[in-house]
């Protein structure tokens, strides 16, 4: 099945899924695939400067409105725009059909967003999160809405894996509604690989995320950087910014590419990050034991994994407003860190598999 035509969905809130989506288009690309990508924002940037012209076409195309704002009452803010929320899904679902009814694709893939399948064609869903937490009451009602969603696609691919030795715990793990056998757990993906370097950076600081939270972060850790000794750099996680600063033991940059990540994340001794679930992977393919995780405030998904983690004694984590950079992370010092089941490369063998190529 190699050398075919496919269409790829990649959802745009914060830059995860753009990234762990990387190893996945590559191998399709080393099959001798036609790719399109559908996706916008930060996310398109990133895939635009990592792949170029090695993609045969990308369609900007917004997905669902976000509705993250500067309070950290999320769910309040949730609720208020749902119908803001649900007719942008529509109205980017007839586009995205129109994109997809006007190409012949042999197979189409999406992370994570709901508008990219085909009525016809084999259509793949990658999604961590088949459960969303919710206020009591609401949680059912919505993993049933979201069952109902990925019933338009043939398999839903979770890069998570099947036992108890997992990283997304309840969120993809014993559903009510999604019937076992049109799910396939992929094992963690990441677009980071292990490298023999020297540990030469004594804390790596990833602030990432959806605005305007992630410059709030950014802010704190700024302040906060000089009560911490040693070596520290700093990836802003801004792509539409090209700010460096080099100012004594702080080395900040408003954004750095994949390979710059991938090579500090080999060589700190320490590591500073959102709770998401694409950093996750990211720790586990490097081997990471030591980190401090500070959850996106209101983003119910990361709070939920930060204290999963802090519970099965993985990482410590901290709350964004009471961060205290230092004292967390000694504490964070005390923890053992995830050790996966297998390796990124063993995952990718699994989605290709799954998707029969």
């Amino acid at each position: 099945m190699a050398g075919k035509k496919v269409v790829y969905g990649v959802f745009d809130w914060g830059l995860g899924h753009a990234t762990r989506s990387k190893p996945l288009i590559e191998e399709l690309l080393k099959k001798n695939c036609k790719v399109d990508i559908i996706t916008t924002g930060r996310a398109l940037k990133v895939l635009q400067g990592h792949f170029g012209k090695n993609i045969n076409e990308y369609h900007d195309l917004p997905s669902i409105a976000s509705p993250y704002t500067d309070s950290k009452h999320f769910c309040l803010s949730f609720i208020m725009k749902s119908p803001e929320m649900l007719n942008s899904l529509r109205k980017a679902r007839k586009l995205s059909e129109k994109i997809i009814d006007g190409n012949d694709y042999d197979l189409i893939i999406s992370d994570c967003r709901y508008d990219v399948y085909g009525k016809k064609k084999k259509s793949f869903l990658i999604n961590h999160q088949l459960r969303f937490k919710a206020p009591a009451g609401g949680e059912t009602a919505v993993e049933a809405w979201l069952a109902y969603r990925m019933s338009r696609f043939n398999r839903v691919l979770v890069p998570d894996y099947p036992g108890k030795n997992n990283l997304s715990g309840k969120l993809s793990h014993k559903l009510l509604f999604l019937a076992n056998k049109k799910i396939a757990y992929l094992g963690h993906i990441s677009h980071v690989q292990r490298k023999d370097v020297p540990k030469d950076i004594d804390y790596f600081i990833m602030i990432t995320g959806p605005e305007p939270q992630r410059s709030i972060l950014e802010k704190k850790v700024l302040k906060q950087c000089s009560d911490l000794k040693g070596r520290i750099v700093i990836a802003g996680g801004n792509p539409d910014s090209q700010h460096t600063m080099d100012d004594s033991n702080v080395e900040y940059h408003s954004y750095l590419p994949g390979e710059k990540v991938e090579d500090c994340l080999n060589r700190s001794k320490f590591v500073v990050t959102r709770s998401g679930f694409t950093s996750m992977m990211e720790l586990a393919e490097l081997g990471i034991k030591k980190a401090l995780l500070i959850p996106t405030p209101g983003q119910t998904e990361q709070e939920y994994l930060a204290k999963l983690y802090e519970k099965k004694g993985y990482y410590h984590h901290v709350d964004q407003e009471r961060l205290n950079l230092a004292k967390d992370i000694e504490t964070a010092r005390g923890f053992e860190g995830f050790t996966p089941e297998w390796d990124c490369a063993q995952s990718i063998k699994n989605f290709l598999k799954a998707i029969e190529l």
